[in-house]
């Protein structure tokens, strides 16, 4: 079996030492960085599984790193961890703003890491029956929904509507192609059913509702860019 790669960017030799350790005593393969520049190269010259990114580095910050990785279509689907001092819940929101799967603080736990790193793999080699958005996961092959860990129970044209939606990958789909594919060609529902059914769904996957983006005149995309974590959205509540 080939080892899971993983690429560790962290400017402190100790703690560096310790993280390889503690994945390589698992059957990890480290690909060790002091910095951002040296990360990048690794990332160019091998197959990378897994990025456990330090946020503060001495040339690139770990969330330029981070936006780098996801912005490049070879290395998007890379999970990145944080693996940061930084603590404050500004700091997290902005980690998974740019495309974090995961954050852990320092001092952290090795155990921690390790099963938390096992995770992340795991998820993202789930296979194209399963998509995972954070805390939205979904299993196709089962019709299953699941946000935050809780099951949410969607009718067949809702779970339909949502596969093709996140199928699309960012592409606008039109309601006529909606229509077509959750109702069946012979239906004589109408374009309006179609908005219906994004509406309810929209309600039933709180808060990645968000993420189903309205494209006026056309249809809807799937927008992860729309997520809004449910701490910022209280936030923004309060100051408004």
């Amino acid at each position: 079996m080939n080892a899971t790669n993983v690429l560790v960017t962290e400017d402190d030799a100790d703690i560096l030492e310790l993280i390889a350790y503690s994945l390589e005593s698992e059957g990890f393969r480290v690909h060790a960085a002091k910095n951002g520049m040296d990360a990048m190269s690794i990332l160019s010259d091998e197959s990378v599984d897994l990025a456990i990114l330090d946020v503060m580095l001495p040339d690139i910050s770990g969330i330029e790193l981070c936006r780098k990785i996801k912005r490049e279509e070879r290395l998007e689907n890379i999970p990145v961890l944080f693996l940061t001092a930084k603590d404050e819940e500004t700091d997290k929101l902005i980690g998974f703003k740019v495309g974090a799967d995961d954050y852990l603080t320092k001092p952290f736990s090795p155990k921690e890491l390790v099963a938390r790193a096992k995770a992340l793999v795991r998820r993202a080699k789930g296979g194209k029956d399963r998509f995972l958005y954070r805390g939205l996961e979904i299993f196709f092959d089962r019709h299953v929904v699941e946000v935050e860990s809780n099951r949410v129970n969607l009718t067949p044209r809702e779970f339909m509507v949502l596969k093709v939606l996140i199928e699309g990958q960012k592409k606008t789909i039109a309601r006529a192609t909606l229509l077509e594919r959750a109702w069946g060609m012979e239906s004589k529902a109408g374009l309006r059913s179609v908005d219906v059914t994004v509406t309810r769904l929209r309600e039933k996957i709180k808060p990645y509702g968000k993420c189903i983006r309205t494209v006026t005149g056309f249809g809807y995309q799937w927008d992860p860019d729309g997520y809004v974590p449910a701490e910022a959205a209280v936030s923004k509540a309060v100051a408004d």
